[in-house]
């Protein structure tokens, strides 16, 4: 097999796929958690937004610039497995299987109402026992129907 193929078939590999679930409607002027799913195929981990430097990059979870959504608030996460790696040298912060974040978004108050997208952005590093990916960032687009009103 060529060097070429291999590579090709690297560049393909995708063992962290992203889903999203929102309430079915939200108010300009409020902020609303956001549910974003990280689902891990077996053998692979992703790393912690709370890893140390000197080691693997960290998940970020960021919403994209956007005039009418923001983020609002510290980011939720569950407790990582903390283990040392041999390949890095360190313990890592690490989930599998799936990981949970709830991203607190601020709808603005002059967010139009309708159907909007909002963009959410995770920045991770793949791993499994033999090699790691490079780190790479993943949009997941939400559609949000926005209402007008402050929410109760």
């Amino acid at each position: 097999m060529s060097l070429w193929i291999l590579l090709a078939a690297f560049l393909q590999l995708r063992p962290v796929t992203w889903s999203v679930s929102t309430p079915k409607a939200v108010a300009a002027g409020t902020t609303v958690p956001i549910t974003l799913v990280a689902t891990i195929d077996d053998g692979w981990h992703l790393y912690s937004t709370t890893q140390p430097s000197g080691g693997p990059v960290p998940t970020r979870i960021t919403v994209a610039a956007s005039p009418f959504f923001a983020s609002s608030g510290s980011l939720a996460f569950p407790k990582p497995t903390v283990a040392p790696d041999p390949n890095f040298g360190i313990n890592v912060e690490t989930y599998e299987r799936t990981v949970t974040f709830t991203v607190p978004v601020k709808i603005a108050a002059g967010a139009r109402p309708g159907v909007d997208t909002l963009a959410l952005e995770a920045r991770f590093q793949a791993c499994n026992a033999q090699l790691c990916l490079p780190p790479r960032t993943q949009t997941v687009s939400v559609p949000l129907t926005v209402r007008t009103g402050a929410g109760r």
